[in-house]
């Protein structure tokens, strides 16, 4: 069977791989083939071996298909991988605890209130108005090589379980275009570890947490700077929920 991979996030491949093989994995460079050919030429008592060999070099494939495909199998006699697509109902999902990895279908939508092109925009503006934010100049430059657009987060979730599950995906691990984003939202599946359960009430994106990397002191300035703009606010829901770190979506 073929898929479709729309994301793929390959630091958390390189986590969880190494775990589910119990610390052995190995990333081959090259692989050798060796191999004899030719037969044995006997007289009376004298043998002369005929033939040579020859030796066979290639390198592993090692793309993001493959990965993902040798990742699923070292998961499937594990007691912390649940797959809802050939074993327990999808209403089971409940049950997953922390350190759990799962695969299941699940449609992904991303928050209305979240727009990252404004979003980023506004933090540009932030970044020039260096008097109004009270960001020293020479805080700028670390400032400004925080706000890279191609690593920013998206806040994804799904409702339609009886417990909201989200996670925050990373734009540069997206196989689409930003054009396609709306595939997200039909019936992929995801490869995913829980990281948090929540109880009453969750954040499910934070800006100037998940948008950018600041440190206290300047995400003070910036929370002082911003205090009435909804765009930068963080968007809280009041509901049970699963937070989980996305490995893979594929159709």
């Amino acid at each position: 069977m073929f898929y479709n991979l729309i994301y793929f996030n390959e630091d958390l491949y390189d986590t969880y791989y190494t775990f589910a093989n119990a610390g052995q994995a190995v990333q081959f460079k090259e692989i050798e083939s060796q191999t004899d050919k030719g037969g044995q030429l006997g007289f009376n008592d004298t043998h002369v071996n005929l033939g040579k060999s020859s030796v066979l070099k290639g390198e592993i494939i090692n793309n993001a298909p493959s990965k993902l495909i040798s990742l699923e199998k070292s998961l499937e006699d594990n007691d912390f991988y649940m797959d809802f697509e050939s074993g327990e109902s999808l209403s089971h999902i409940e049950d997953l605890t922390r350190r759990m990895i799962f695969k299941a279908t699940l449609p992904l939508e991303i928050h209305a209130a979240f727009d990252m092109h404004e979003i980023f925009h506004l933090l540009n503006d932030q970044l020039k108005n260096l008097d109004r934010t009270g960001i020293e100049h020479a805080d700028a430059e670390s400032f400004n090589t925080s706000l890279d657009f191609s690593n920013i987060k998206l806040p994804v979730y799904n409702d339609q379980t009886g417990k909201i599950i989200f996670s925050k995906i990373h734009k540069n691990c997206l196989l689409i275009e930003e054009n396609e984003l709306d595939e997200l939202g039909e019936d992929n599946i995801i490869l995913a570890k829980v990281k948090k359960i929540y109880r009453n009430e969750f954040t499910l994106f934070d800006p100037l947490k998940d948008f950018i990397n600041l440190n206290n002191s300047m995400r003070s300035k910036f929370e002082e700077s911003i205090r009435d703009n909804k765009i930068l606010a963080p968007i809280t829901i009041t509901s049970d929920a699963i937070e989980v770190e996305i490995i893979a979506i594929y159709s």
